[in-house]
Order: C-alpha cells, then structure tokens, then sequence
C-alpha cells in the first residue's frame, strides 16, 4: 500500500467504537525498515501521534486502536523517539551516504498487516525500504548503490 491513500484514514477506538483522528503523516525507522508511527489529526486536540506497535489492525475505511490513550501529543514526543514528527520522510531529500541526491521522498510504500517498508517513493525512482539507514530534520539517507561488480 502507498501511504498517500491511508492519508484521512479514521482512527478508531476500539474501546467506545468513536473516532478519534485521522491519520496525516507517518513517521519511519530503519533496520529493518519499517513504519514507526502515525501522526494523527484529533478533533480540537491538535497533531498526535500513534506508535505503530499500538495499531491493531490497518483495514481499508479505518486504522483500529486498543484504546485512545495509547495516542501520544506530538509535543510531549522527544527527537529521539521513533514517532517524532522530524521522523517523517514525505517531502524530504534523498541522499545516499556518499552524498548523492536520489530526489525528493513522494510517497512511502508498506505492507500494512507488518509495517515494514518494501520502497521510498521519490520523484525520480523507488528506493528498495532496506536500503533506508535514517530519517532527519533535513533528509532520509539510504546506502549508495553498489556499482556491478565484473
């Protein structure tokens, strides 16, 4: 699945079957590449985040959770915790660890049972998801291709 079509996806309780977001954005995190969080639209509350190990269930018309407390206020989400917002890869410049600039990410492709991520979408081509090493403020850096060996 491409993460621009969960984008607006209610977020369920399962708890009281109410809605309690929506999904905006994601976060990421590497080895393995994976989804790490949502970051969540709430209703007056502001933006939120979701760890990905509290999702039970990604269906197609809602993202399910045990209950809403499980739902962290963005501000309170330290720069080293997985589910920070600088986490986000969407928007973001591709660089490989040699420096090379791969384009900007577009779009995130995932298994949505696992999390895991399969490819970074760019402008220019699809970067397999183990080839991620990490998300910044500024960039996602992803390992440099290896030229063919003869």
């Amino acid at each position: 699945m491409l993460f621009t079509q969960a984008r607006g996806r209610a977020v369920m309780d399962l708890a009281t079957a109410e809605t309690v977001g929506t999904v905006s954005a994601c976060t990421v995190a590497p080895s393995p590449a994976r989804i790490a969080g949502l970051r969540l639209n709430t209703k007056g509350r502001g933006h939120h985040a979701l760890d990905w190990n509290d999702v039970r269930s990604f269906g197609p018309d809602a993202v399910v959770v045990e209950e809403a407390d499980r739902i962290r206020d963005e501000k309170a989400i330290g720069p080293d915790d997985a589910a920070h917002p600088a986490h986000d890869p969407i928007g973001k410049a591709v660089l490989t660890d040699t420096g090379l600039d791969k384009g900007t990410v577009t779009d995130v492709e995932f298994d949505e049972l696992s999390g895991r991520i399969s490819h970074l979408v760019t402008d220019e081509e699809q970067i397999p998801g183990d080839q991620l090493i990490g998300v910044g403020g500024y960039a996602v850096v992803v390992t440099a291709p290896q030229p063919a060996s003869r």
